[in-house]
């Protein structure tokens, strides 16, 4: 498998990596979660590009894409980048696949412009309730965050593995490649910054839980809603919340998964994300 070629453009004033593969089709954006990158996606974007335009791109503050230091980093400042990544892509519309922080960055991409969204696919979104690892929690705590999050293969490997229901997937290779996007200037106290925008040590904060409700119960497009069983980051327990909050949107549970199904069974992933959006 050949990853695609990374690109470069510049969106609001930040040079931003992106991925663009596919020339027929129904546009489709994926949104990584946070410290993550367009690498999230290496094992899904060419299927997805089979029967549409793919693209990818990597979160002000992430991967190979600017990280300036003046940015609150929320959820609304990488929304706003979607979108003008959209218009620098010449997209009116299109529809967005995002996991975990970026399945949250897209239910706010739908609140701010739900004409623009033709689908959502969201995969363990963000801040939909409290509970979430102890190692996030932690790295809340001012100082001590600092300490805990200085990227280290044994810190890093320890996370990853915890991502997985495989820990066995936590590969060398991936985890080098997290460390070294992680020892990137700037890439640290992004982290924190979008950390500590919606954590505190006892969970995710009940002002951003509450700003989450409300942006899930605005959304109008067709959404599916993935979710790992064995998720140890956001607890398939928050599953039943975000489909009271969007009733007409459709679960699917994978078993034997964790919090990141798009590297953990890729095949599932793509199958049911492309024949939900292809009945759009």
């Amino acid at each position: 498998m050949t990853r695609p070629v990374d690109q470069f453009t510049e969106v609001l004033g930040y040079k931003t990596r992106y991925w663009s593969l596919g020339a027929q089709g129904s546009p489709i954006i994926l949104i990584h979660g946070i410290s993550c990158s367009v690498l999230e996606w290496e094992h899904v974007v060419d299927e997805l590009a089979l029967q549409h335009r793919v693209f990818a791109l990597d979160l002000v503050g992430h991967g190979l894409t600017d990280k300036p230091l003046n940015l609150e980093y929320s959820v609304k400042d990488f929304a706003v980048h979607v979108l003008a990544f959209m218009d620098k892509m010449n997209l009116s519309s299109a529809s967005l696949i995002g996991n975990s922080l970026g399945a949250r960055v897209a239910l706010e991409c739908a609140a701010i412009a739900p004409s623009r969204i033709t689908a959502l696919v969201l995969s363990a979104p963000a801040a939909v309730d409290k509970t979430t690892l102890f190692e996030f929690r932690m790295a809340s705590v001012p100082f001590l965050g600092e300490l805990l999050t200085a990227p280290n293969p044994p810190g890093t490997g320890k996370i990853w593995r915890a991502a997985f229901a495989d820990p066995s997937l936590a590969t060398k290779t991936l985890i080098a490649e997290k460390v070294a996007l992680a020892k990137l200037p700037g890439a640290g106290k992004a982290f924190l910054k979008a950390l500590r925008n919606m954590l505190e040590f006892s969970g995710f904060k009940a002002e951003v839980m509450k700003d989450t409700h409300d942006k899930a119960r605005q959304v109008k497009a067709p959404t599916l809603v993935i979710w790992g069983k064995l998720d140890r980051f956001l607890p398939i327990s928050h599953m039943a919340t975000l489909m009271k909050l969007i009733p007409h949107a459709v679960p699917v549970v994978m078993d034997q998964c964790g919090h990141v199904p798009m590297i953990e069974h890729p095949k599932e992933f793509n199958r049911v994300s492309l024949e939900f959006i292809g009945k759009q």
